[in-house]
């Protein structure tokens, strides 16, 4: 006998097709999207126990898992590439922790876990072999690198980290509560953090909301400066504005549902010093929002009726992201349109406007993939390129126009030996945790913190510092002092000279949308200081492809015609406006002129190849691959810290209308309160099994490890309470972990319904969201929150 179950839209179009074989022993699942996209059909097939044997992915790409005689799984044949099927296997210990992981080039990672599930060691191909030990809380008290560094741990009574000691370079120090003399706003926050860089100062105001964050930097012994923000409220919790080391002070203003609607700028006084409380310039009003969260676009500040002038965005039935603006299409600008495959893909970029030079058929560009989502063809901009890839997803082929370069992958790791071009050509040397020291040319000197401090290219010396979260602060060449907001995001550069600002850069969420500059006239006492104002004009992922300025929206800064890597460089200079410094690139990255790469916090880019010259710090919880950028698809996605946190609301049903919450960590999985998902179970299969029955929307937010730790221990310890659907639910205890993380700063109040702690994530800075409705396919990125 066979029996399916059926389940449809209020519209009557299939959705998904559940057949259940008694003889055959298997369940499969057939998911055929509803909206846009015709061939967008997922299909699940399960075994007796509710394992997931295979799944069949638009374009007909199957993915094969295999598990061992305790459900454990055991392999994963990846979608048939270049005539073969790339296989990644599992092997386990006797008390069930992972052991090993092969990848498809037969190179394994192995660990080694104490019966507390501590790992005490991870040999890796790529790094060498890491030894840990754990005090008797189970906190990690030391760290041993192939490099031979090792790092050590302490901790206060409560297990907080309060120093980390490491080799040849100077400590880091965290101070709690306000140290000697404790304030009951700062109870449980960090207050001080001294690092080599020097010393960062953290003040809070009522209800523990983070006040001022005072940077001081030491360059070298040289230079000591300080640089603070003041962050400011409203009467919900809602950030009402920050006030940016220079005196500029930035304004949010709020709808009803808690999202931004407005942008102004109080800029600082003439003086050079303070805000002018008096003056108000508009940045960015009238935005927007789609349903499911993501804005539909603004208008600028400079924006009048008789010239409007707006930012405009839209999206497919899909919730995919199908045009938006660069720049105003009536002018010099154009409308970008987003093409897609029936794999979510894009396969390419049309633009329309009035522009004639250049025209905007001129910037069309398409693109092309292997069977495993990487970029494999570009065309546009009068050129073209093709890569290619090895099993593991090393790129070892690049085609640019006529001329074909070939990289050399090591046989025993995936680091990257050589490369042809282009130019310049590479050797490379790599250190004991697979660092590249050396290309050839450019040389790396690393600290005892494992962070590149000297840079060396030819007769050029850079030298950079980091704080203790692992910003780069102070960097001498071409660089100065760095500021960053507590979402990771970089605010603020200034000169290690004086301290004055150079640049200073205004998001909405994560998308960069002006740049402050200052023109200084006259000499002190009567130098009079005055404020230029630049519209970023960011594309889907948050790069920004465009900057125009506010007098007469010319351009003076672009870099949407470039190739997919960013090798390309952005045009700074336009007749009539001189020449433009402006180093953001794709989200997180910033461009370094002495050394070609682009910083990306805690690794260094390289774009010539499309890698990292690191390996990922947090291993394989990234990808398979330590040093591949994005999984070799930077159109779809983006690495701006490598540390997020996600909270998993998945629609209402007719046995449960609220919908259900639950909140993951990278490489720890997702904790999901009052289901029989285990806490820190694979986020994948979990979504997998969400969106059988319903939507699923995924709002990921820019975390640090110390708040990371606060969620997942803060999850463990609700778990203990009982069950209750009115007072202790999945809702109550994400907010509870997310208040532990200082997340949301104590805005959520109950009674508690799963929309709620996904309101308060999406109010976060920097907070992205997306939304896949019942039987879309699972994200691939979210493998990097999957249990290491």
């Amino acid at each position: 006998m066979i029996r399916r179950t059926f389940s449809r839209l209020t519209s009557g179009a299939l959705i998904v097709v559940m057949t259940y074989t008694p003889l055959l022993g298997s369940y499969t699942g057939t998911v055929a999207s509803a909206q846009s996209v015709p061939a967008g059909t997922t299909s699940y097939k399960y075994d007796l126990v509710g394992n997931l044997k295979e799944v069949t992915a638009p374009l007909g790409r199957v993915t094969t898992h295999t598990y061992d005689s305790f459900n454990r799984l055991k392999q994963v044949e990846q979608p048939l590439t270049d005539g073969a099927r790339p296989t990644v296997k599992y092997g386990y210990d006797g008390i069930d922790q992972l052991a090993t992981v092969t990848d498809p080039r037969n190179l394994e990672t192995r660990y080694s876990v104490d019966g507390l599930g501590n790992r005490t060691e991870l040999g890796s191909p790529d790094t060498g072999l890491t030894k840990s030990t754990y005090d008797a809380a189970g906190n990690l008290k030391t760290s041993t690198f192939g490099s031979g560094y090792t790092n050590t741990y302490f901790y206060d009574a409560l297990n907080r980290l309060i120093r980390i000691n490491y080799t040849i370079t100077i400590g880091t120090t965290f101070e709690y509560d306000g140290g000697a003399t404790p304030t009951p706003n700062a109870r449980g926050k960090m207050t001080l953090m001294t690092d080599e860089s020097g010393y960062t100062r953290y003040t809070y105001g009522e209800f523990g909301r983070l006040a001022t964050k005072a940077q001081t930097t030491t360059g070298l012994g040289s230079y000591t400066n300080t640089h603070t923000l003041a962050y400011a409220y409203d009467a919900y919790g809602r950030l009402a504005s920050v006030t940016y080391p220079s005196g500029n002070r930035v304004n949010y203003g709020y709808n009803q549902a808690g999202q931004v609607t407005s942008i102004t700028l109080n800029p600082v006084k003439a003086t050079g010093t303070d805000t002018n409380i008096d003056s108000s310039i508009v940045l960015l009003n009238n935005i927007t929002y789609a349903p499911f969260g993501g804005t539909t676009g603004w208008t600028w500040g400079n924006s009048v009726p008789a010239n409007q002038n707006a930012h405009v965005r839209t999206y497919d039935l899909d919730g995919r992201i199908s045009s938006y603006t660069l720049g105003n299409p009536s002018g010099n600008g154009v409308v970008r349109t987003v093409n897609y495959d029936a794999a979510s893909r894009i396969k390419a970029y049309t633009h329309t406007g009035a522009s004639t030079v250049p025209s905007p058929a001129s910037l069309n560009q398409t693109f092309g993939y292997d069977e495993l989502n990487r970029l494999t063809s570009y065309s546009g901009n009068g050129t073209s390129q093709t890569y290619a890839y090895d099993a593991s997803g090393n790129r070892i082929k690049a085609s640019f126009g006529a001329n074909t370069y070939k990289n050399t992958i090591d046989p025993l790791s995936n680091k990257l030996s050589a490369a042809t071009g282009p130019g310049p050509a590479k050797t490379n040397v790599y250190n004991g945790v697979g660092d590249r020291t050396t290309d050839g040319t450019h040389v790396i000197t690393y600290s005892g913190r494992a962070r590149p401090y000297r840079n060396q290219n030819g007769a050029v010396t850079t030298h950079q510092l980091f704080n203790g979260l692992d910003q780069r602060v102070f960097q001498t060449y071409g660089g100065g002092i760095f500021v960053y907001d507590e979402q990771g995001q970089l605010v603020g550069e200034y000169s290690y000279l004086n301290g004055k600002a150079t640049r200073e850069t205004v998001y909405l969420g994560n998308l960069p949308v002006a740049v402050l500059t200052q023109t200084v006239t006259g000499t002190a006492p009567a130098q009079s200081t005055a404020i230029n104002v630049f519209h970023i004009h960011p594309d889907h992922l948050g790069t920004p492809r465009m900057i125009t300025r506010t007098l007469d929206n010319k351009i003076v800064w672009r870099w949407d015609s470039g190739d997919p890597f960013g090798l390309t460089p952005p045009i700074e200079s336009f007749t009539g406006s001189g020449t433009f410094t402006f180093n953001l690139r794709m989200p997180g990255q910033y461009y370094d002129r002495s050394t070609n790469l682009f910083y990306n916090y805690f690794r260094d880019y390289d774009p010539q190849t499309g890698r990292y010259v690191q390996s990922d710090p947090i291993g394989l919880r990234g990808g398979l691959n330590t040093y591949a950028y994005v999984g070799g698809n930077p159109l779809s996605s983006s690495d701006p810290l490598g540390l997020e946190t996600v909270i998993v609301l998945s629609g209402g049903i007719l046995s449960n209308p609220f919908g259900h919450i639950g909140i993951a960590t990278t490489g720890q999985g997702v904790f999901s309160y009052g289901t029989a998902y285990g806490y820190g179970s694979s986020l994948t299969d979990y979504v997998a099994d969400q969106l059988t029955e319903r939507d699923v929307t995924l709002i990921t937010m820019n975390t640090t490890p110390g708040q990371e730790k606060a969620i997942v221990d803060a999850m463990n310890e609700f778990r203990k309470r009982p069950y209750s659907a009115s007072s202790n639910n999945c809702a109550d205890a994400v907010v509870y972990a997310m208040g532990k993380a200082g997340i949301g700063g104590g805005s959520a109040r109950g009674p508690m319904f799963p929309r709620i702690p996904s309101l308060v994530g999406q109010a976060q800075p920097g907070a992205t969201t997306k939304t896949i409705y019942q039987g879309g396919s699972v994200p691939p990125g979210i493998t990097i929150y999957n249990p290491k």
